[in-house]
């Protein structure tokens, strides 16, 4: 039904830096952000100071996609890269890099992430932009998968704000999703927990205040069971996109276990509504919208392991298309794109 375009001839559009301890293996999982206000990117350039060569290219642009992606490296005597942390590149908005950052942006430095800072998505509100990601956290007993939050206006500098407040980190919790406009007066927040009832199907939660205290308020999206595999499951992916007023559009990963051990992580398309008793409802779906086809979505990194997988974290329309960057076997970040007529014309039929 959906013809997806992979872009750059399916190769990565983003790969690891053998010469950068905390990206020499891995990148993946990438968050994007469209910028598509002359002024705003302006601010953004002048508090990133880039360097003339970089300036000028940015400068050519209306348009940016801010990308941030999780990597890891490889364990040394001074620190163990395997750990994950969040990169920062810059993409026109048909996804060819502009410039790359050869630092972290964002490190696992507090007792709530020290494992690893994961799976990042980002979404505006106000004049700032607020990042829902995956703390890892180390524990006696076992460890901790925490719902954490930070904030920025330039992508570069960030403020953590710790462990997202209230129940939804009482059991381990991840995917955490914003929607990108109140809803009934609420912010309303996509998440999927590990463990206790209806664990590993998408929830959602809503709160007054975004750093307040957040309220689980059940399942929006179930699984189907897909017949060629033993289990399956799912997690939110891109904060979803507003497609008409009162109606979202969700990509999100589907996880299967094959009878033989194996996994594969595919990508759905659902289409939620505001509703006036449940904040929001689930009304259609389309699975898959994508599976793992090519060499760079199937294999991954050997010594990790990582196959058959797609992961994806952010999404964005522009000109004729809806475009996404996304995982390939947690090893690489690719790029997609589907015509956006495609996409209305299932959406609202």
């Amino acid at each position: 039904m959906f013809k997806v375009e992979r872009l750059n001839s399916g190769k990565p559009i983003l790969e690891k830096v053998e010469g950068n301890p905390w990206e020499s293996r891995v990148v993946f999982n990438p968050a994007c952000v469209l910028i598509e206000d002359k002024e705003e990117i302006g601010r953004i350039i002048e508090s990133i100071k880039p360097d003339k060569e970089t300036l000028s290219e940015l400068q050519k642009y209306n348009s940016l996609c801010f990308l941030i992606y999780r990597a890891q490296g490889k364990a040394s005597v001074e620190y163990d890269y395997r750990r994950s942390s969040l990169g920062l590149a810059i993409f026109t908005p048909d996804l060819k890099l502009i410039k790359r950052f050869p630092h972290p942006i964002l490190r696992p430095e507090e007792e709530f992430e020290n494992l690893g800072v994961e799976d990042p998505r980002v979404i505006k509100v106000g004049d700032r932009y607020f990042m829902f990601y995956t703390g890892y956290q180390s524990g006696k007993e076992k460890n901790k998968i925490n719902i954490c939050v930070a904030e920025t206006k330039d992508f570069l500098h960030w403020v953590k704000h710790g462990v997202l407040r209230g129940e939804l980190n009482k059991v381990d919790n991840k995917n955490a999703v914003l929607f990108p406009e109140k809803i009934n007066g609420k912010f309303v927040l996509l998440h999927r927990p590990m463990e206790g009832e209806n664990a590993m199907v998408i929830h959602y939660a809503t709160a007054d205040d975004l750093l307040g205290e957040w309220r689980d308020e059940g399942v929006l999206i179930d699984v189907i069971l897909n017949q060629e595999f033993e289990r399956t499951w799912n997690g939110a992916g891109a904060p979803p996109l507003k497609i008409e007023s009162g109606k979202y559009l969700l990509i999100y990963h589907i996880g299967n276990l094959g009878r033989n051990g194996e996994r594969e992580y595919d990508l759905g398309l659902a289409i939620v509504e505001e509703d006036e008793k449940n904040y929001v409802k689930f009304v259609k779906r389309f699975e898959p919208f994508m599976r793992p086809e090519t060499k760079f979505e199937k294999t991954g990194d050997i010594e990790l392991g990582v196959n058959n997988v797609l992961f994806i974290c952010g999404a964005y329309f522009y000109d004729r298309y809806l475009y996404f960057p996304y995982a390939g076997a947690d090893s690489v970040i690719l790029g997609g794109r589907v015509l956006k007529d495609e996409i209305l014309r299932w959406a609202l039929s």
